[in-house]
């Protein structure tokens, strides 16, 4: 914010529209270097190997090497993910398979896992498949595939933007004041979330899921996923609206990757707002698939038609995308039990309970809701799916506590309940509401100035707070 964006800002207006990628490809290289410098020629021989993948597939189609092709890309990326995130998975069930051989496998010695990967390396598959598919051509400079795979308010921790989105940006774009002061108040309200509620929400959260689990009382309990709850949403949402603010400023448009997800109804609909270029990438190109291989004819002569029911096969598919899901966060079973409790439910509210909730009370579905997401992201949190058992049992008041050591009030603070009000507030179209309100007729003069004053009074508190507090990870660079 202080020296990398305002000099490749200004460098990048100098430059002429033929070597704006040039110099933008570059900057991300070295905003790369500075966050993972071991791994820099991992993600340029990646680059290289998928940029030729592709145009292999386009080459070989019609041909009876084309799905060849196909798989070769897609085990290719799968196995690079696989040997820096799950390695220690693999040997582990290498290991137990082999328990009554004499062999056995010696763990790799740990390595860190790189910058991204899952981001970077599902945005390749969706590339290659679709060039497969035939929704797009390939992408034959190779600067401009590079800049695709590797442009930096991206490349750390999405949103898993598709070729198909930007192809035609990296080719030519244009660039107007309009879009990128739309940019620059993109990026300032990111901030402000990311900073001034996630952050404050997570030093809470954290205190208290470090609390000896047979110590928590149920007070603390739920106001230690409540501030979880509020801070992964603010964290990760505050990252992608700054996400979508850089690449405005350069001239992209990436994909909305959120739409109030707390104001679901249901775990499905959840999914349709929380994540939402993960969500709709494990659709497209993992569920449909899957789906499709699991049916018979029968079945697709009824989805034809509009009377498909969901059915075992439909229920396989959600539990084992799901599933999936949880293990693209994490190797950690915690993660994968997290993954399959989203499915589980899920498959549930296609069956019967989705039918059945639509004549509940409104209030009464958001509750459901609301409490279906704070449990799973207990298993989300927790060090293990014991540790989250445990904390729910003591937040549902099944833990008995003689001499409580930790209260309430020393996790209470005038900061705390700014954060947690500003928090759910926000996590309502509130702010859309009170925009789209002071944007009529008679307040079109006095909204400009509010606007640049609420921005500046963002930015102010945000460079406060950073200079005056500990650093604080963004939670989803792990994954």
């Amino acid at each position: 914010m202080f020296l990398f964006l305002p000099l490749v800002l200004a460098l990048y207006w100098l430059f002429g529209s033929r070597w704006k990628n040039h110099f933008l490809f570059i900057a991300s290289i070295i905003f790369y270097i500075f966050g993972d410098i071991n791994n820099i020629f991992l993600l340029l021989l990646f680059i290289v190997i998928n940029y030729f993948l592709g145009i292999y597939v386009a080459k070989l189609r019609k041909t009876s090497y084309e799905n060849i092709i196909l798989w070769l890309a897609i085990g290719i990326n799968i196995g690079v993910l696989a040997f820096f995130k799950y390695d220690s998975i693999i040997v582990s069930a290498l290991n137990i398979i082999l328990r009554p051989t004499t062999f056995s496998f010696t763990p790799i010695e740990w390595h860190p896992v790189p910058l991204g990967i899952s981001f970077f390396t599902f945005t390749a598959i969706s590339y290659v498949i679709d060039v497969y598919r035939e929704e797009t051509e390939p992408q034959r400079n190779l600067m401009n595939f590079a800049l695709f795979i590797s442009i930096f308010p991206k490349i750390s921790a999405g949103p898993i933007v598709r070729y198909t989105e930007i192809a035609n940006e990296i080719n030519d774009r244009k660039l107007n004041l309009e879009q990128f002061s739309y940019g620059v108040k993109r990026f300032i309200f990111g901030l402000g979330k990311k900073v001034l509620i996630a952050d404050t929400l997570g030093i809470t959260a954290d205190q208290i899921f470090e609390i000896p689990i047979h110590q928590l009382t149920a007070s603390i309990g739920w106001l230690g996923i409540i501030t979880y709850t509020l801070q992964i949403y603010f964290d990760f949402s505050g990252y992608t609206d700054m996400a979508i603010g850089l690449g405005n400023m350069f001239g992209f448009k990436f994909t909305e990757n959120f739409n109030y997800p707390y104001i679901a109804k249901s775990l499905t609909e959840f999914w349709r707002r929380w994540h939402i270029s993960l969500s709709t990438w494990l659709r497209d190109y993992l569920f449909i698939p899957l789906s499709h291989a699991l049916m018979t004819e029968r079945i697709r002569q009824k989805i034809s038609i509009g009377k498909y029911k969901t059915n075992y096969r439909a229920i396989i598919s959600i539990v084992t995308v799901f599933t999936l899901c949880g293990l693209w966060h994490g190797a950690g079973k915690k993660y994968i039990v997290w993954g399959m409790l989203h499915g589980i439910v899920i498959a549930v509210e296609s069956t019967w309970l989705a039918k059945t909730m639509r004549k509940w009370w409104v209030p009464l579905q958001h509750v459901y809701f609301l409490f279906i997401i704070m449990v799973t992201w207990v298993f989300f949190r927790s060090a293990t799916p014991i540790d989250a058992l445990w904390y729910l049992k003591a937040i549902l008041g099944f833990s008995k506590i003689s001499v409580p050591q930790y209260k309430l009030y020393m996790y209470y603070n005038a900061t705390l309940v700014l954060a947690l009000f500003f928090g759910i507030l926000t996590s309502f179209p509130v702010p859309t509401s009170i925009r789209n309100y002071f944007n009529a007729e008679k307040y079109t003069r006095l909204m400009p100035a509010m606007e640049v004053i609420g921005l500046a009074l963002i930015i102010a508190l945000s460079f406060i707070s950073i200079a005056s507090s500990t650093y604080q990870p963004f939670i989803y660079r792990q994954f």
